[in-house]
């Protein structure tokens, strides 16, 4: 199976960018992302992971962007300013799915986390950087 029919069974919307040759998710209908600096993101991921609601999650560039279920509103807490809702209708590249840039690669089995569920994780991730416990 290729990558694109892999992740259309996940029921993402994707297709092959005839300039790049690349699988590129289509955010959205069925897919949310936000894009979170990479300190960060492995901290939100880290509150995902304990509180058993960790998703997909790629790094890309100096980013990580944390996959999750659509929510047509994108507003982020003020506090959050450094994270960003990617627009519905925008593209996100895609690699391979046993490329190392999968941080948390998706799967059959485990849906991605509510939106709201991921930005409350980034509100208690980046609670913890200003305010770290001893």
């Amino acid at each position: 199976m290729n990558s694109n029919s892999e992740y259309r069974s996940y029921g993402w919307w994707v297709e092959q960018d005839p300039k790049t040759d690349r699988t590129t998710l289509i955010i959205g209908g069925r897919v949310g992302a936000l894009r979170i600096p990479a300190e960060l993101a492995a901290r939100v991921h880290h509150v995902l992971v304990v509180h058993l609601q960790a998703g997909p999650a790629l790094a890309d560039g100096d980013d990580w962007v944390l996959l999750t279920q659509p929510d047509g509103r994108g507003d982020l807490p003020d506090e959050l300013a450094e994270v960003v809702a990617m627009p519905t209708g925008s593209r996100l590249a895609l690699p391979p799915l046993d490329d190392p840039r999968w941080i948390s690669p998706p799967r059959a089995d485990r849906l991605a986390p509510p939106w709201q569920v991921v930005v409350s994780a980034a509100r208690r991730a980046h609670a913890e950087i200003l305010h770290p416990t001893a």
